[in-house]
């Protein structure tokens, strides 16, 4: 507050307070529409104010201002404090020869004879060529007997991009609960005379703290999931590199429901979550995602990690879910999912991720409903700081799956993806990152032209 608000603030309450003093002390209050003439008897009888001769009202502004600094205290204390923080990723892409997309038909089931019995098969990843951290591939590609929204839709160019605006909002409800909200804006192409930006809200929940160690939190709401180590990064001002792994798809959703989490042993050496929620942590624009549930089951996952007692930091974990096969509106089909992960930071400089998954679901030909078979998939990620402002990225990783949809179209992939990338920190709120994504193919599948280049300049705020 600047100094003339400050003047007047205290005016006015010299104005409510005088005269309320006054009748605390058994004096008259003043006629309200008549003229009244301060006296001495009138005045406070503190050191904030007194009289001249004259009658005239001498106040100590000083002390009045104390009491108006601890008056706005007492009021900011009774009221809810929210902070507001969040980032810009702004980036540039240069998508492979195979515009941009990462799957390509097999014309006539020519190279998978075996796959015959569905109209349309596909080779390749769908989501290899990302060029964000959100996932988003610089496109889908035009794949017959469908009509998906392509966020990017670069058909092959090169270009800027704002991949996000985050803004993340926090307020404390009580000294035990604390409310978060994150939501993301995307400016993407219109068309048609619509505007192409669209945001999601992939945050909303209640963190409560019930016990006096607070070691324990539960959540309501719209949260993280608890499969793997990945959702801990996902966001871009969180990443070390820039693109998240093949297994991202399956883990780094958030989901509607509640979920538990309590830590044992000194230094929390053993970690304890459980969630029950709509539908899978699967992302939002995957096959396999249901933010309201379309059956009365519930999906069940956990995650139990030790950390071990060696002379750097080691945390082994395994994760797991199991619940009605998502968008089904019954139960007669599980989709599950179970793996393990590590994570080591080591000299304060290096860190190594890893994680291996598989899982399944049968999918539902009569309700239209994707099945999966998730053979394995996993990865090894080393982000290591040479110096304070600089480090480097590399991760390898494999995906071995088939996604399909009734006898209308599967998808077949066996693939492959080495990552290398650099990191520079210019500020603490401003980092620059670039990486290169080789995308490959093994088991009888041809190679797709659809490495990427990608940057990306994270801003805080």
């Amino acid at each position: 507050m600047d100094t003339v608000k400050r003047r007047w603030v205290v005016w006015l309450a010299l104005a409510v307070a005088v005269p309320a003093r006054a009748r605390a002390q058994g004096a008259p209050a003043p006629t309200p529409l008549g003229p009244s003439t301060p006296t001495a008897e009138a005045a406070p009888d503190d050191d904030s104010a007194a009289t001249d001769g004259s009658g005239t009202m001498i106040v100590d502004t000083a002390a009045f201002e104390q009491r108006l600094a601890q008056s706005e205290q007492l009021v900011r204390g009774s009221q809810p404090i929210v902070t507001l923080g969040g980032y810009v990723d702004l980036g540039y892409f240069v998508p492979g020869g195979n515009n941009g997309a990462g799957y390509v038909e097999d014309f006539g089931h020519q190279l998978f004879p075996g796959y015959g019995n569905f109209g349309w098969v596909f080779l390749g990843d769908i989501l290899a060529p990302a060029v964000n951290s959100r996932g988003e591939v610089a496109d889908l590609g035009n794949a017959p007997g469908v009509d998906r929204y392509d966020t990017i839709n670069s058909r092959g160019a090169p270009g800027f991009i704002a991949n996000e605006i985050n803004l993340t909002l926090r307020s404390a409800l009580t000294p035990t609960a604390l409310v978060t909200a994150s939501l993301n804006f995307t400016p993407r192409t219109g068309s048609n005379f619509s505007l192409g930006d669209v945001f999601d809200a992939d945050i909303a929940q209640i963190e409560w703290l019930p016990t006096d160690s607070q070691r324990t939190s539960i959540f309501v709401g719209k949260m993280d999931s608890v499969l793997g180590i990945e959702y801990r990064d996902r966001k871009s001002d969180k990443r070390f590199g820039i693109t998240p792994s093949l297994l991202a798809r399956y883990t780094t959703g958030t989901a509607l429901g509640v979920k538990i989490r309590s830590k044992f042993g000194s230094n929390d050496w053993l970690v304890l979550a459980a969630a029950l929620t709509n539908g899978s942590n699967t992302v939002e624009a995957w096959h396999f995602y249901d933010e309201i549930d379309s059956n009365a089951g519930k999906t069940a996952s956990g995650r139990l990690s030790v950390r071990l007692p060696l002379p750097f930091w080691l945390e082994l974990g395994a994760s797991g879910s199991y619940g009605p096969q998502d968008r089904a509106t019954d139960t007669a089909h599980p989709m599950w999912f179970v793996g393990g992960d590590l994570l080591a930071h080591i000299g304060g400089r290096v860190d190594l991720k890893a994680e291996y998954l598989k899982g399944g679901a049968d999918g539902e030909a009569s309700q239209g409903v994707y099945g999966l078979r998730l053979h394995g998939g996993g990865y090894l990620e080393m982000d290591a700081m040479l110096t304070s402002s600089f480090g480097l990225i590399g991760r390898g990783e494999y995906r071995d799956a088939l996604v399909w949809l009734s006898d209308q179209r599967a998808y077949l992939t066996k693939g492959w993806r080495a990552t290398g990338g650099v990191r520079w920190v210019a500020t603490t709120r401003a980092v620059l990152k670039a990486e290169y994504l080789h995308n490959g193919e093994y088991g009888g599948i041809p190679n797709i032209a659809d490495d990427v280049f990608t940057t990306s300049l994270v801003m805080g705020f």
